[in-house]
């Protein structure tokens, strides 16, 4: 299906991502198969393949020019 693996690693850590979990269940159990199978490809397309943005680095971060004061 999808690899969320590391999801599945923070669910079992963290009460608030359990807690978000429950509540997207809830809402897709609402939704027919070919809803929530859109859902989860959706979601894999956009956070799990490279069509994600890159998270930003330290050295990403460092390399955004500043904009000089305007005097």
């Amino acid at each position: 299906m999808l690899h969320l693996a590391g999801l599945l690693d923070e669910l079992e850590r963290s009460e608030p991502a359990r807690a978000a979990m429950a509540i997207l269940e809830s809402a897709l159990a609402r939704r027919s198969v070919e809803e929530q199978t859109a859902f989860w490809r959706a979601v894999d397309l956009y956070y799990v393949s490279r069509k994600a943005p890159p998270e930003p680095t330290p050295s990403m971060i460092g390399a955004v020019p500043q904009m000089a004061a305007a005097v």
